[in-house]
Formats: structure tokens, C-alpha cells, sequence
């Protein structure tokens, strides 16, 4: 079977490193899953002397503060060093939206501002950004907007050579996303980690795969072998879920459904906002 590869053997690996101008989305299905992976992204930037901006809702926030204070990182001296900075992403976005409709003039105002204030304090190696803004949105129920607000980030990380890291609440088991929602927020990105345990999520696909479909061999060995993939970088696993998708579309639900009984229970739910 082709190998889909991504570049990182893990999301750890990927958020301690991931590259100026990169624009990594995490799909969480904890508020655990998405504290642990924001505190370990800030607190390799800050280790490595970089600048560090969160913004996202109160709760996550305060997560994130207690998986960095676990991890014996001291937040509150970076933050008055002013190396970190936390922002309200729900303030944030009510003061965007105050006149009207969220625009990209105001989005990209906002994000010129953070990254030329971070930047050019030389104090600081680079800078990188947790931001749920467009999670924030989405889960207001403005789905269309969300999206927009995902590439508007991924031409901000670009223009400014800035890591820009997203998080976003989602079931990656349910097959309604893999013709919209998931498969779209997938491209903007430049890079997915679609769960936890990387591990995990390959064993339980792999034999969802076997139990419903069995070897895969002749033409849909070709197709995969052909296959060109989505604009990002992510799991084997999870590309191998998108070929299927495109490919098999008759057992995909099958697929999907075998796939989540494989997961750990407490794995295979999402959490509520």
C-alpha cells in the first residue's frame, strides 16, 4: 500500500518546530487535547526565544495556563517580560464586528498590527500565534465566515513569515465533513494534526479498512499510487480517509464507522464548545 507520509511522526514534533509562514490547524475532540497542544506549542516558541501570542476564548485560555504551569513553563514571567501576550478572541472579534459584518480589511488590520508589534520587538527571535478565531465564529453558527477567516489567516502567516496555529472542534468521524466542513478547512491549511495519537488513529483506520473493504489491490492500488492528494501536510491516516472519500464512496460511511469503534471511547466524541 502507497505510504501517504507527513514529515512529522507527531503533532509534538510538528508544534515545537513548524516553520515560519506555516498554517497548522488541529481538529480536537477535548478541551484536554487542545490545552495540551496550544501549552506545547507556546512553550517551545518560548523556550526557543521566540514571541508568543494566544488568543482564543476565556475557558481555553485558562487551560492552556494550567498545561503550561504543569509543564513548568512560568507564564506569568513571560508574560510581563511581554515575550507572551493573551488575547480575548470573543472581545476581539465583538470589537471587529461592532459596525457590521466581520470584512477582511478589519481582519487584516488586526493580525498587521499583532505581527508588526510582535516582529519588530528585537528583543525576540520570531513569533508564533495560537488564534480560535475562526473555531470562535464557526461555532456561533457563521460557518461561511469561518472559512474566510481560515484564509485569511493563511495569507497572513504568509505574508508575514509568521506560524500561525489554529484549533477547531471537530468530528472527524463523521462523513459529512469530508464533503465540506473538514475537507475545506483541510486545504487552507498548511499542515492538519487530525488527533491525538497519531498511532492510534492509523491502527484503528487500518483495520476499519480490512474489517470493511479487506486487501486493497488492483485498480484501487493504482488510484492510490495516482493519487495527488489535498494542499497540506497531515497523517497517512487521515489522507488515506480523504483517497477513500474520492474513491469508495459507497463504503466510506462503513469505513468511518468501523474506524471510530476502534478509537478509545473517550477518543471518538467531540466535547462541547
Amino acid at each position: 500500500m502507497k505510504e501517504l507520509r507527513s514529515r512529522h511522526s507527531s503533532w509534538r514534533e510538528l508544534l515545537s518546530a513548524p516553520g515560519r509562514g506555516s498554517h497548522v490547524l488541529q481538529l480536537y475532540d477535548s478541551h484536554d487535547f487542545l490545552a495540551a497542544a496550544v501549552a506545547h506549542f507556546a512553550a517551545e516558541g518560548l523556550r526557543c526565544g521566540e514571541a508568543v501570542m494566544l488568543s482564543g476564548t476565556l475557558q481555553h485560555l485558562e487551560g492552556v495556563r494550567a498545561a503550561l504551569a504543569r509543564a513548568g513553563v512560568d507564564a506569568g514571567a513571560a508574560l510581563r517580560r511581554g515575550q507572551l501576550a493573551l488575547s480575548d478572541v470573543n472581545e476581539a472579534l465583538d470589537a471587529l464586528t461592532v459596525s457590521g459584518p466581520l470584512e477582511r480589511a478589519g481582519f487584516d488590520a488586526l493580525v498587521d498590527d499583532v505581527c508588526g508589534r510582535m516582529h519588530g520587538d528585537q528583543r525576540f527571535t520570531g513569533f508564533r500565534w495560537w488564534a480560535e478565531y475562526a473555531n470562535t465564529v464557526h461555532l456561533r453558527g457563521d460557518g461561511k465566515t469561518s472559512l474566510l477567516i481560515e484564509e485569511w489567516a493563511g495569507a497572513a502567516a504568509a505574508r508575514h513569515g509568521t506560524a500561525i496555529f489554529c484549533s477547531a472542534l471537530c468530528d472527524r468521524f463523521d462523513t459529512r465533513g469530508y464533503d465540506g466542513i473538514l475537507r475545506e478547512l483541510c486545504c487552507t491549511h498548511t499542515h492538519v494534526v487530525p488527533a491525538e495519537d497519531y498511532v492510534v488513529h492509523r491502527l484503528a483506520v487500518n483495520r476499519a479498512i480490512a474489517d470493511v473493504i479487506g486487501e486493497m489491490k488492483g485498480s484501487a492500488l493504482q488510484s492510490l499510487a495516482s493519487w495527488k492528494g489535498l494542499a497540506c501536510e497531515l497523517p497517512s491516516s487521515q489522507a488515506l480517509l480523504f483517497w477513500l472519500r474520492e474513491t469508495m464512496p459507497e463504503q466510506f460511511s462503513a469505513v468511518l464507522e468501523r474506524a471510530r469503534a476502534c478509537q478509545p471511547e473517550e477518543a471518538a466524541r467531540p466535547s462541547s464548545p
